[in-house]
């Protein structure tokens, strides 16, 4: 029963709502090639003949998908050039067996992880050639739907690049699994799964009702980000009906001036504002850039003695720069440096001689930009931007998404979000850069950041500092009347 509500749910959503169509792969697929299996007694295990087998083997393939269930057992596994491949949707670390995409709902988890694999003997234990995160939904049906959408893309990619270089990527490093195998849950199981899911959606509508929303704001504390002690931190008053939220703070003319996102909870559409921050108080400036979309996370940086801003533009499927022409609120558009893509949280700066562009693609187009770090790299900001030869760098919900850039002397420190379950920005990471090449990228984490420095707290995503001033942002939930015109 509670399977068929969460179908019916998924049934009328805008991006999943065709999880469950059947197409038919004879109006893609001219010819083929029928094998019949032999079905072990449990209905599990899958078998092929000899003749099967040897009738595969004439055809020369590079690989085998497999598409459908069974477990595959016996020389089907090397019956073309790479052998099987297949998914696992979870991370086969932690999760063998099925159903895909419930257990971590079950047990709550932030993410929820996929493999594509090269198939061998051992259940979801095969040589992992892709591995990768999104962040876990809140229903079993949504968290499948989203975790296959992203997945098919990344079997697509590797598909792409063994086409063209001819070989598998190299495998991860086995290491031991110490869960059990996860079955079908049990009907006590189900029940507290469908328990605590009503529990979880009558929360949500009960703050709805209530008209309560999460609102972010914004923070600043005096001082450099390594003494910090957020508690300390001098709140910004947000506007009515709007919040605040991705800080940056720069010099200019000897005063500290802090660039945020200015959200209108009316329309779902933010602009850049800028306010003036004093030692224990603040004043707001005025608006900086605004447009007919969605505009956040403004991120500032220097070339040639001038200031541009490379703000998030996802809404309009752009990555743009803007120039300053008068401080602080005078800007113009200089360079569209990407058309036709979903990109979040833009960052950019010098390092060794090259440019670089850190940012959160949306590679299938699903809304989510937590899982996928890209970087590139140029000569200049303005000139053209050439892909990191390991992009994606991480597939990872987890540390993927960019929550602002801090440094000490010669050292960079990203700071990545950390997604919780079905929550966004719960908390994050600062992570030192070890390596920044073309080739190469690694980072450390050394530092964790949770939302504990205040009652009531339910997020804190974004760090910046000017050295004079930190900025950062905190989340709770809030009744939205408080903030009504």
């Amino acid at each position: 029963m509670l399977e068929q509500l969460e179908f019916l749910v998924l049934k009328r959503h805008t991006i999943y709502k065709h999880h469950f169509t059947q197409f038919n792969l004879g109006d893609v697929v001219t010819a083929a090639i029928a094998v019949t299996p032999i079905i072990s007694r449990s209905g599990i295990v899958y078998r092929y003949t000899d003749s099967d087998i040897a009738r595969l083997r004439s055809e020369h393939f590079d690989l085998l998908i497999r598409c459908g269930s069974g477990l595959l057992r016996g020389d089907i596994l090397n019956a073309s050039r790479f052998g099987v491949i297949s998914f696992h949707h979870g991370d086969n670390r932690i999760n063998r067996g099925g159903p895909a995409g419930f257990w971590e709902v079950y047990f709550r988890q932030a993410s929820t992880g996929f493999i594509i694999q090269q198939l061998t003997e051992e259940l979801d234990g095969g040589n992992v050639l892709f591995r990768g995160a999104c962040p876990t939904r809140y229903f079993h049906l949504l968290n499948q739907a989203a975790l296959c959408e992203k997945s098919i893309y990344y079997m697509q990619a590797l598909l792409s690049r063994t086409a063209i270089s001819r070989t598998l990527p190299a495998a991860n490093v086995s290491l031991p699994y110490s869960n059990t195998l996860f079955k079908r849950p049990t009907l006590s199981e189900q029940f507290r799964y469908g328990r605590r899911l009503l529990f979880w959606v009558a929360q949500k509508q009960f703050r709805k009702l209530l008209g309560k929303r999460l609102t972010w704001s914004v923070a600043f504390s005096l001082g450099d980000w390594r003494t910090l002690v957020m508690w300390r931190g001098v709140k910004i008053d947000n506007p009515k009906n709007r919040y605040l939220a991705d800080p940056f703070v720069t010099n200019h003319g000897g005063e500290s001036y802090c660039f945020v996102e200015e959200f209108n909870q009316t329309t779902s559409i933010g602009c850049i504002s800028v306010y003036k921050l004093k030692d224990r108080s603040f004043e707001r400036i005025g608006t900086a850039i605004a447009e007919p979309f969605h505009l956040s996370f403004p991120y500032l940086f220097e070339f040639e003695s001038e200031l541009y801003m490379c703000p998030e533009t996802s809404k309009n499927r752009d990555i743009r720069i803007y120039e300053c022409v008068e401080f602080p609120l005078q800007w113009r558009l200089r360079k569209i440096v990407m058309s036709n893509i979903s990109a979040a949280e833009n960052m950019i700066f010098e390092r060794n001689g090259l440019w670089w562009l850190f940012t959160n693609i949306d590679t299938a187009n699903v809304g989510d930009h937590s899982s996928e770090l890209f970087i590139f790299c140029a000569d200049t900001p303005l000139s053209e931007w050439q892909s990191h030869a390991k992009n994606p760098i991480f597939v990872d919900s987890a540390k993927a998404r960019n929550g602002g850039l801090l440094f000490d002397g010669d050292a960079v420190f990203r700071v990545s979000q950390k997604q919780g379950f079905d929550a966004y920005g719960k908390g994050s990471d600062l992570n030192q850069i070890q390596v920044l090449s073309k080739t190469e990228y690694s980072e450390t984490t050394v530092g964790s950041i949770d939302p504990n420095f205040s009652k009531g707290l339910e997020g804190t995503h974004h760090m910046h500092s000017n050295g004079k001033f930190t900025v950062f942002d905190l989340a709770k939930y809030d009744f939205i009347s408080r903030h009504s015109n």
